[in-house]
């Protein structure tokens, strides 16, 4: 096997960036700036050794450094400046191997991956008991949200110590049966710490949040007029909600601590793939509305609609969209690349 990320070796190539003189400002995306988000920088799967032909990856906090992968389970972080390492965990071509999901702590990745019959993360081997699905790092530890025999779902909460170096399983928190027979459906796309479940019938949603109110009696129910709830993306402050409903008749935002639901648009039944809120809650971004290849956003408190152009080439609707932890890009993948969009000010548009 492999080893850690630390002592892997590194290979250079130039990769054909499109980056502005604006690309690292830092400026956090926010309604009064929409004007300004433009698409800077792009990683060409057409430049990489291997072939990639799926744009999922994992973003560093800032957007600076990603995690991608090929059709060979050759593993690339890449940054700025081209591949900055390559990992491939088979020892020959007869293993089976298949990359789950990645995490950055910091500046450093974990890869959640299977080897054959057994799961890992980087080099430390999980517990066969349970099929992991998902890697998530929250408050300077590791998550992994897995399946168990008969289908419940659980989150495994891993400390990283540094002497040894290892992850310690200090948690394991189920997610809670709502216990009600009425069809329910968890709105995904929403990552650990958070779980909303919507109700299919009526307009019921309950959100759980990691520690305190994983519980069906902690859980904080909301009834929202012109449910239900079954698109949706929370910003990184954990305040607020964007969502739609199955229709697609209006984009909304609900404030997780009031409880009050705004109607921000009428989308008369135009479907949007990928629903994103920005930090502050101002504006709420749509990759890919009706299948077209472009972002639009829209601010929360006027209700007006920004068109903010195409996103790069690609042959089918993308495989991932999201904002940075730190609020200043989105990325978007596909199977030609990643698409990184930021605010610069040029005083364009």
């Amino acid at each position: 096997m492999a080893n850690s990320l630390g002592r892997l070796y590194a290979i250079i190539i130039v990769l054909q960036f499109c980056l502005s003189s604006a690309a690292q400002n830092g400026t956090i995306i926010r309604a009064e700036n929409l004007r300004h988000l433009r698409s800077v920088a792009r990683i060409n799967f057409a430049d990489f050794p291997g072939e990639l032909e799926i744009g999922w990856f994992e973003a560093k906090a800032d957007a600076s450094e990603f995690i991608v992968f090929d059709d060979a389970g050759t593993i690339y972080r890449v940054g700025m400046s081209g591949i900055l390492e390559s990992l491939a965990y088979r020892n020959n071509e007869a293993q089976v191997f298949s990359l789950i999901d990645a995490a950055y702590v910091g500046d450093v990745p974990f890869i959640l991956y299977v080897l054959d019959d057994a799961y890992f993360i980087n080099e430390q081997r999980l517990s066969s008991d349970r099929v992991p699905v998902a890697l998530y790092a929250f408050d300077d530890m590791l998550f992994v949200e897995a399946i168990e025999d008969g289908g419940a779902v659980v989150f495994q909460g891993f400390l990283l110590e540094e002497e040894p170096a290892a992850l310690r399983l200090i948690s394991r928190k189920g997610l809670p049966d709502a216990g009600s027979d009425a069809p329910a459906v968890r709105i995904g796309r929403i990552d650990f710490p958070y779980v909303f479940v919507s109700n299919l019938v009526g307009s019921g949603l309950i959100m759980y949040r990691y520690p305190g109110a994983f519980s069906v009696e902690n859980g904080r129910q909301y009834d929202l007029n012109g449910g239900p709830a079954v698109f949706g993306a929370v910003n990184v402050a954990g305040s607020h909600l964007a969502w739609s409903d199955p229709a697609s008749a209006r984009l909304n935002l609900l404030d997780l601590a009031s409880g009050e639901n705004t109607v921000v648009a009428e989308l008369g039944g135009s479907y949007g793939q990928y629903h994103l809120l920005t930090a502050d809650a101002s504006a709420i971004l749509v990759v890919n509305l009706d299948f077209s290849p472009a972002v639009v956003a829209w601010d929360v408190e006027t209700g007006k609609r920004r068109d903010l152009g195409a996103y790069r080439g690609c042959t089918r609707i993308p495989d991932k969209v999201v904002l940075s932890e730190d609020g200043t890009a989105l990325i978007i993948g596909c199977d030609t690349g990643l698409d990184t969009w930021r605010i610069v000010n040029d005083e364009k548009g």
